[in-house]
């Protein structure tokens, strides 16, 4: 009888405890990712920003190696942020939480990119472009979400 009393109280607290992982994740570790972002941004941001969506490198300068590079980042809201997307759909205009996750991937795509340029000893990123993808499944006849990629790709030249 205690087991099935034990299971029964498994199965009626489980998907609170899915909703608290959704919550904490929301609240402590995207914040704590976002912040890591931001240092990582800071650190490049002292040497000058590597990318430029010019088409040719700055005048006066020869171009000694080239090589295509890409990164990309493929994020998604936690459903805490996809409920409070719902309701914010129903008023219309712009969702908040879904710019700021969509903000966030970019950044980070961007970040990797300059990232992998300065590992490999390239000196900028010309005719930068960035793809945005959107991921999703059908469920119940209905077209679902799940997550955005962004790719980031561009000419990597050392001077």
């Amino acid at each position: 009888m205690e087991l099935g009393l034990l299971i029964a109280l498994f199965a009626a607290l489980a998907p609170f405890a899915l909703w608290a992982l959704s919550l904490g994740g929301t609240l402590i570790y995207q914040p704590a990712q976002k912040k890591a972002l931001l240092e990582r941004e800071a650190t490049s941001a002292k040497s000058g920003d590597s990318l430029s969506t010019l088409s040719k490198p700055f005048a006066g300068k020869e171009v000694q190696e080239f090589e295509l590079v890409m990164a990309s980042v493929v994020m998604g809201p936690s459903w805490i942020q996809i409920v409070i997307g719902g309701i914010l759909s129903l008023f219309g205009g712009e969702i908040n939480t879904f710019t700021k996750i969509v903000d966030w991937a970019r950044r980070e795509a961007k970040q990797r990119l300059r990232e992998q340029v300065a590992n490999k000893g390239f000196d900028d990123v010309i005719n930068m472009r960035i793809e945005t993808t959107v991921m999703s499944k059908i469920r119940g006849g209905k077209d679902k979400t799940t997550g955005v990629e962004i790719l980031v790709y561009g000419t990597a030249i050392k001077y």
